[in-house]
């Protein structure tokens, strides 16, 4: 709180007026980050394209969401929206964030596109984890050894690699 007084050079005080605590800031901004991927999620299945197209758009999405950019900037911070008092809305917009890659998944399924050894749901739960900050960071950084297109092109294909039939 101190060091975004002192950007916008307004006293702490200002701030806690409108925001009782970090966590209540930090859910303000990330909440409509998270809504946003999630009509774009939305927006991606129900496209008139194939399976294949929705799924590299899905992955492109979230790895180029706001909602992404945001948790590269502020991972070690959003473990505690999971914790306090905003820790049910979050869970229910991660919920139809992880129910909008289940719909594309399982038109890759009714298409007999995916392996029937998964469920759409263990899938979504793993298309998730692939938007960890974490091995972002590690990969696409300052040592350059990848760029951002291309480890959003490696994610999808190894996702695909191992989800699709033959």
């Amino acid at each position: 709180m101190s060091d975004i007084s002192d950007e916008l050079e307004i006293a702490k005080g200002t701030i806690y007026n409108h925001y009782p605590s970090k966590e209540d800031l930090l859910f303000a901004l990330i909440y409509p980050k998270f809504q946003k991927l999630r009509d774009s999620l939305r927006g991606i299945a129900k496209e008139d394209t194939s399976f294949d197209e929705k799924f590299r758009k899905v992955i492109q999405e979230a790895l180029e969401s706001d909602y992404h950019q945001f948790l590269l900037l502020s991972f070690s911070d959003m473990a505690v929206l999971f914790q306090e008092k905003n820790q049910k809305d979050m869970e229910l917009i991660q919920n139809e964030v992880i129910q909008e890659f289940n719909n594309v998944l399982i038109l890759g399924i009714n298409e007999g596109i995916i392996k029937q050894n998964f469920s759409a749901d263990f899938l979504s739960h793993q298309i998730l984890s692939a938007l960890n900050p974490l091995l972002h960071s590690l990969l696409v950084n300052d040592s350059a050894k990848m760029t951002h297109k291309e480890f959003v092109k490696q994610t999808t294909e190894l996702l695909l690699y191992g989800i699709k039939k033959g």
